[in-house]
């Protein structure tokens, strides 16, 4: 029996990756879909999951552990957090779904730049070739969807501040995590971004008022499913599929973003748009995959946390 439970872990593991990629993917459409500003629905998008994420540390040995270094992490981590989700958020109202994703594909070409430094791990001429690789493909997506009607050049000027901006999160959590429990940090973390997006949302006097309806289930379902299950379930999969599986997995979240927005938002794709993105997708890959064995933590860690919601 415990040999049949152990065959099947990587099974759970990969349908929880697959289940995450759906989500991820979807979330973009479904942002662009409701009639709220960017800050508006980043808002809830945190303060629906605020909630939630505090009755998880509830019991007394996970309180113990919230001390001055988790305060540390989650104001830095928050701050940082809060940056990149309003101008992920932002970026998803004013151009293409597609254009924002696969900008946010480029993460790990950009860790990879800044790992060597950092944190001593080897980057090797290979990978920064493809590194190059995969921003001469992001120019060619963004140079394509140039004469479509939901492009637009402020929104991918705001989703490439967003690259920097979720990396720069990215990187101080890595610094922050080995003396801060992982889902502590998140619960800390989330809480300090979502008081910095209401004051944000009040320094701007945005209506928060403005959902309608639906738009209420649509926001809610973004903070209870990619953005609290799709992290949990990616957390839990780490533990039974390799950093390597999870990164590759997690590349396809841009298609499936793109394929929605196709489908449900008339977002429509170019010959160059397509092609582009396929030279990212393939370069980021043959960056994973040509990396030496076992991946260098940092690239392993940021290409299985892609930017999402």
């Amino acid at each position: 029996m415990s040999n049949a439970r152990h065959c099947e872990r990587p099974l759970l593991g990969l349908g929880a990756l697959a289940l995450t990629v759906l989500m991820w993917g979807m979330s973009g459409v479904a942002i662009k879909a409701v009639s709220t500003t960017g800050l508006v629905t980043a808002l809830y998008r945190l303060w629906f999951a605020i909630p939630l994420l505090w009755i998880t540390v509830a019991a007394p040995p996970v309180r113990r552990r919230l001390d001055a270094d988790w305060l540390r992490a989650s104001l830095v981590g928050g701050v940082l957090f809060s940056i990149h989700q309003m101008l992920y958020f932002t970026s998803l109202k004013l151009t293409t779904v597609a254009n924002v994703t696969i900008l946010g594909a480029l993460q790990p070409a950009l860790v990879l730049l800044l790992a060597g430094r950092m944190f001593g791990e080897r980057v090797t001429a290979r990978a920064v070739v493809w590194s190059l690789v995969a921003f001469a493909g992001t120019a060619i997506v963004v140079l394509g969807a140039v004469d479509t009607p939901s492009w637009s050049p402020l929104g991918d000027g705001l989703a490439c501040l967003n690259l920097f901006a979720f990396t720069g999160y990215f990187l101080a959590s890595k610094r922050f995590r080995p003396r801060v429990g992982a889902w502590q940090y998140v619960v800390g973390m989330t809480t300090v971004s979502g008081l910095m997006m209401l004051a944000a949302t009040l320094a701007t006097d945005q209506d928060l008022g403005s959902p309608r309806g639906w738009e209420w289930a649509v926001l809610a379902g973004i903070a209870l499913f990619p953005g609290t299950l799709g992290h949990a379930l990616t957390m839990w999969a780490h533990a039974h599929v390799s950093a390597f599986v999870a990164s590759i997995m997690l590349l396809a979240v841009p298609v499936v973003a793109s394929a929605g927005a196709y489908v449900f938002l008339d977002e429509r794709l170019g010959p160059a748009q397509i092609a582009g993105a396929a030279i990212v997708l393939a370069a980021i890959a043959r960056i994973v995959t040509s990396a030496p064995r076992p991946l260098p933590p940092v690239l392993a860690e940021s290409a299985a946390a892609t930017d999402a919601p």
